[in-house]
């Protein structure tokens, strides 16, 4: 039995645990397709010139500003119109700057008020159930977006990505209480960076699906409608499909079944729920290390989810079409990335090549360094340059898929008991970068030129240098001394110690008895 339960495969098709990863991979997509194109949205709802037209403080000769449908992007014409042409794509609402960035935002604010108190719902309550309610708002809202900015503009699409956020904040720690369910220590790089490639696959599949509907007659309510259907369709394989925990599954096999009970943290396998140790965590240099790395990590999935198809805009003045094609080559380079690395960083644990630690801490240095690199050298791009423009932003996108086997793995590791409580404060303080990239793109950005761009582009390379620093000198990728099954196994190992002695001694007693 135990050959059987060391060899049981977690990439195989009968595998329960794959079939989950699947469905959190489905759920991040639905996720993504309806929240992460608002940049892409945006700009297909809004007349870009008539917004830059409102922003005459920073442009010296309003009436010099041109509409431009239909320019190329070659050095001549790049050269000649740089700084005073827009791309504009057809959209009707005049929404200044910074309301699109209010916009953007009010996902982030909803998704950072309502985060801890969706860890602790998940810590007490049903997971799956949970998750079924976050993607079921989240298409509501989805459905209702249209019809919702047709008739009440800026102020209900502020409500409606308010709302989303909220969801967003119960979608995240359930799925990760999920896989501390499901998915043993060592296999935890590979099912993060298989299931959050949910991401990458709203963005290789999805920007082009946005980008041909805001082109197509159906026009941008389409681009809502068709993620309301995705999130619809998710919620009815998820309801038959999977239960909360393996001996609760349908159709698992008994040698995974104890494969999983021989693997996986004892927290995990539904022992009584203990309380949240807040002095222990609040003081453990471990947690900061990996709160910082998650503001950065919110801050990258604002830049590359929500705002590359801006700044293709902006920058590189490409049209809709080639702007959803160009925005999904970043996402196949992350999900290449991530897969590859994390499968590779799991092979070396198993193999004892490389320690839990190292292996989140080489990940994230990586990660952020290749960021920080990336990003300086960008800056000094235009639209004059648009293939180094997307290797650049491929390698950023690539980059942060690193940090799946870094800050992530981390975030899933170090206290598997508590999982809810710890992801709900990582996303609230998380959400913080999320929240302040907006504001700093609206305080930096009026027409969208390179140069704007490139002040923000130096903030994320000085943020992501100082990021590789502090996690290697305090990230960790085991289960911490605070940690209930930490402390579980301590007393359990005690209680086989005094056993062993009360052995002993019995022992002891009964040869002296006979002598």
């Amino acid at each position: 039995m135990a050959t059987d339960v060391k060899r049981h495969p977690f990439i195989h098709p009968r595998s329960r645990r794959l079939h989950l990863v699947i469905m959190l991979m489905a759920a991040f997509f639905c996720l993504g397709q309806m929240t992460s194109h608002i940049g892409l949205s945006l700009s297909c709802m809004c007349n870009s010139t008539a917004v830059a037209l409102l922003s005459n403080a920073s442009i010296d000769k309003s009436e010099d500003l041109q509409l431009d449908l239909n320019a190329s992007t070659s050095d001549e014409s790049c050269t000649r119109l740089q700084g005073r042409t827009v791309k504009d794509y057809g959209g009707s609402f005049v929404w200044s700057v910074k309301t699109q960035g209010n916009i953007v935002t009010a996902t982030f604010v909803g998704g950072f008020l309502f985060a801890y108190p969706a860890g602790f719902a998940v810590d007490r309550l049903s997971a799956r159930h949970l998750l079924s309610l976050a993607i079921f708002v989240l298409s509501l809202m989805s459905l209702s977006m249209p019809l919702l900015v047709e008739q009440f503009g800026a102020t209900s699409a502020i409500v409606v990505r308010f709302i989303m956020g909220i969801s967003d904040a119960l979608l995240l720690p359930s799925l990760n209480s999920m896989i501390t369910k499901w998915i043993p220590l060592h296999e935890k790089s590979t099912a993060a960076a298989l299931f959050t490639s949910g991401n990458q696959f709203a963005g290789i599949i999805g920007t082009p699906i946005v980008a041909e509907l805001c082109a197509s007659p159906l026009g941008w309510p389409a681009i809502f409608y068709s993620g309301a259907v995705f999130g619809f369709v998710w919620l009815a394989v998820w309801h038959f499909a999977i239960r909360n925990s393996p001996h609760k599954s349908r159709w698992i096999h008994e040698r995974e079944l104890d494969y999983l009970e021989n693997h996986l943290p004892k927290r995990a396998l539904g022992l009584p729920k203990k309380r949240t140790p807040w002095k222990s965590m609040l003081t453990s240099s471990a947690f900061w290390a990996l709160m910082y790395s998650s503001i950065l990590g919110n801050m990258m999935i604002a830049l590359v989810f929500v705002y590359i198809p801006v700044y293709f805009k902006d920058v590189l003045m490409l049209d809709v079409q080639a702007n959803g094609f160009y925005s999904s080559i970043p996402n196949a380079s992350n999900l290449f990335a991530k897969i590859a690395w994390g499968m590779w960083m799991d092979r070396m644990k198993r193999n004892g090549t490389i320690h839990p630690t190292t292996a989140c801490k080489l990940s994230q240095f990586i990660a952020m360094m290749g960021i920080a690199i990336s990003c300086f050298v960008l800056r000094y791009l235009d639209c004059s340059t648009p293939i180094a423009a997307l290797i650049l932003l491929s390698g950023v996108s690539a980059s942060f898929g690193l940090s799946i086997s870094g800050f992530y793995t981390s975030l899933l590791s170090i206290a598997p008991s508590h999982i809810g409580a710890l992801t709900g404060v990582s996303t609230v303080i998380g959400f913080t970068g999320r929240i302040f990239t907006p504001q700093l793109i609206s305080y930096f950005k009026t027409i969208g030129t390179a140069e704007e761009w490139g002040n923000v582009l130096l903030v994320y390379a000085v943020m992501s240098s100082i990021c590789a620093v502090v996690f290697v000198l305090f990230g960790s990728g085991e289960v911490q001394p605070w940690d209930e099954s930490k402390r579980l196994s301590a007393v359990q190992q005690t209680k086989l110690s005094l056993i062993s002695e009360d052995k002993n001694k019995l022992q002891e007693e009964t040869a002296e008895t006979n002598s």
